[in-house]
């Protein structure tokens, strides 16, 4: 597909996201609302990676441009964020923390879960060749 029109593909499903957001008032940004529709177009498989891996490919490879403008910004407003520094670490510090308790948790739940499953596939399945022996 033309890089043209995956580049359309994407700034649509962008404008799509902003427009919910302005019409139907959802409380979420457009681009986080682009964002979800473009996830649930890709799981869906109404729109294939392969229709827009090329600018999808574009944009990664040059995915630390795009921070520039967000990092000039806060270098505007240094002295207020110097000023709360002790809060920012601790956030940053706290929220770490949670994120890799939250991460454990769910890693050893699933974990726990696929255990579960494969002990009963192991159960049923010898269940079934005691009762095909009979």
């Amino acid at each position: 597909m033309r890089i043209s029109l995956q580049f359309a593909i994407i700034v649509a499903i962008c404008i799509a996201g902003e427009i919910l957001h302005r019409i139907v008032g959802i409380p979420l940004p457009g681009n986080i609302i682009g964002m979800v529709l473009l996830l649930l177009l890709l799981c869906s498989k109404i729109l294939k990676p392969e229709q827009i891996s090329a600018v999808s490919n574009f944009f990664l490879s040059h995915l630390a441009f795009f921070f520039l403008p967000p990092s000039v910004a806060i270098m505007t407003v240094g002295d207020d964020v110097l000023s709360k520094w002790p809060l920012l670490l601790f956030l940053c510090i706290a929220f770490t923390l949670v994120t890799l308790a939250v991460g454990g948790f769910c890693t050893q739940f699933l974990i726990r879960r696929q255990e579960y499953r494969e002990a009963m596939a192991r159960r049923s399945a010898k269940t079934s060749k005691q009762g095909a022996e009979r």
